[in-house]
């Protein structure tokens, strides 16, 4: 259902201009040192003076530095502001954890967060951003000067986070080399959650701990003045607030990740052409890459999935291999072990420590004792007394077949509750499985959690159905998790889209349309006729100011309908 609004309301002394063409500027891009055989991750900040998107083409002089040039990545923008006396320059109240505070103003965070990456890490991030999760209501609690900026818990204390945890993810080429990454803290192994942290310089020793999921692009001096902050125990001594976080859009920024060979001393120039589709708006840039050597020994990380075949059959024996990886392409070492006393009274014979390595990975054999699910601890390390390690938690699924899940994209309204809601169609190849044989969980993306309903429907599949209400509008991902009670497994994203509100002024002869900054995929259309099937398109360009597209229809008429359009 497209979003309406007829404009009669009060003229608003907004102003929007548009510069002259002329063509776009690539803020400066210093020297970079990639290190040898690994990879860099640079931002690439630009201004089109005309609002135009900005296409890039970026480009290496040697064979021996490759260009990565991240496209169709979100952007994610927060505001930053620190406690402050009511006298103090420039003070001014906000709301803060269900109060009021006297702040100041430190700036604006924005950052492209890498959803070729780290996709599950970027939906979280997305979806609690779209609840006002981190609005107002969370803080920068640790800062330490030379290593990081740390926010994102709603307890203030670096205790808290989300109602669920999910599982790290860690990608080859998304090393902790750059200055500006964004990262997820945990507790341990697995257990991602709301809390985030920035770098400021290079922090190799964190590499393939801790998912990087994102680029820092503009803020950089707002970042400085956080960690020039004064604290105590590394927590600022007066609360530095985010008062905003919520995706964006961004126009005229990327980011790249420079990969090089092995051999340190190779130079290259790396030529950055940025273009608004105009006569004359096109500019070009360069910079030097050269590789260093390096040091450092990255922590060895398990690939995902790290066993792939995980359906079984009772009393038969089955070899699995666990796969890792190394950067520096050391010996790695794997293990295994029981995650419960069910596993490790029906996994018979299973050889948990063999010393057969093949294809890169550790031959793991089972002869499995019983029909039903069997888990297991897999392990991974560059060290053979396994110091430090990466694991994963893998079920077998005994005598059960694959379930094989569709998702259902569905669109809801803010505050509008639906029920019986389809949010994904599934089937494991057996006719007639009675639907007690499966459970179903939900996260709806919105830092709520639910078990689904589980029905067959008509054509013999399985439906999973749910009930719930979105208080903010925004595009959320719901993560349905289905198992059966034999083991198998499986998760399915499905996408909700909770409309977007459209707010219309007026300032002299023109129309002001606004409407939220996540979403930059919905076109403002027009028409005098609200019953219309013919609405038209605004031409005009939205820009993005604050947290919300504006745009201008230059229109003098005073009878018109708007509306949003996907």
């Amino acid at each position: 259902m497209p979003s309406r609004i007829l404009f009669r309301s009060a003229i608003c002394a907004v102003l929007l201009s548009v510069s002259a063409n002329a063509a776009p500027v690539i803020d400066p891009i210093p020297a970079a040192s990639v290190p040898a055989g690994k990879s860099l991750t640079i931002p690439i900040a630009a201004t089109s003076s005309n609002g135009r998107p900005l296409a890039y083409t970026i480009t290496s002089s040697t064979n021996r530095i490759t260009v990565e040039v991240h496209t169709n990545n979100p952007f994610w923008k927060m505001s930053v502001v620190q406690l402050a006396a009511s006298n103090a320059p420039g003070a001014f109240q906000t709301p803060f954890r269900g109060g009021i505070a006297t702040v100041t103003n430190i700036g604006d965070l924005t950052m492209m967060l890498f959803k070729d990456r780290a996709p599950r890490s970027v939906d979280v991030f997305m979806g609690l951003s779209c609840a006002g999760f981190y609005n107002s209501n969370t803080i920068f609690h640790r800062v330490i000067p030379g290593f990081m900026i740390q926010g994102g818990c709603p307890l203030t204390n670096g205790t808290g986070g989300p109602i669920f945890r999910y599982e790290d993810e860690f990608h080859s080429r998304a090393m902790f080399s750059g200055s500006g990454q964004l990262a997820l803290a945990n507790s341990g192994k697995d257990t991602d959650g709301s809390q985030f942290f920035i770098t400021l310089g290079p922090q190799r020793f964190l590499d393939f701990g801790y998912t990087l999921f994102g680029q820092l692009l503009r803020g950089f001096n707002v970042a400085s003045n956080v960690i020039l902050t004064p604290t105590s125990s590394d927590r600022p001594l007066a609360d530095v607030i985010i008062t905003r976080a919520s995706i964006v859009t961004n126009v005229t920024d990327t980011v790249i990740t420079l990969t090089g060979t092995n051999l340190a001393g190779v130079s290259g120039t790396i030529q950055v052409i940025a273009d608004d589709g105009l006569v004359g708006g096109r500019v070009t840039n360069t910079f030097t890459a050269t590789t260093v050597a390096d040091a450092s020994n990255s922590q060895a990380f398990l690939k995902m999935p790290a066993i792939t075949n995980l359906f079984l059959t009772a009393g038969i024996r089955h070899t699995n291999f666990i796969q890792g990886q190394d950067i520096e392409g050391n010996t790695l070492y794997y293990t295994a072990q029981y995650a419960d006393l069910v596993t490790q009274i029906n996994a018979t014979n299973a050889n948990l420590y063999p010393t057969t390595y093949t294809n890169g990975g550790l031959a793991f054999t089972i002869v499995p004792g019983y029909s039903g699910p069997l888990k297991f601890y897999v392990y991974t390390s560059q060290d053979p007394g396994f110091g430090s390690y990466d694991l994963q938690l893998v079920t077998f699924a005994v005598g059960d077949t694959v379930i094989r899940p569709i998702n259902t994209n569905i669109v809801a309204r803010p505050l509008v509750g639906f029920t019986n809601q389809v949010l994904a169609t599934f089937t494991n190849g057996v006719p007639n499985s009675p639907t007690g044989n499966f459970t179903a969980s939900i996260n709806w993306g919105d830092n709520s959690v639910d078990a689904g309903v589980i029905v067959t429907n008509v054509s013999g599949w399985k439906e999973v159905r749910g009930a719930h209400t979105y208080t903010n509008s925004g595009i959320y991902p719901i993560y349905v998790t289905i198992k059966s009670v034999a083991g198998a497994e499986t998760n399915v994203v499905s996408v909700v889209t909770v409309q977007p509100s459209l707010s219309l002024t007026r300032t002299g002869t023109n129309t002001i349309l606004r409407w939220p900054s996540w979403a930059a995929d919905f076109s403002a259309q027009s028409h005098t006729n609200l019953a219309t099937t013919n609405w038209v398109s605004l031409t005009n360009n939205s820009y993005l100011i604050g947290y919300e597209n504006v745009t201008t229809n230059g229109s003098s008429s005073t009878n018109r309908f708007y509306r949003l359009r996907r």
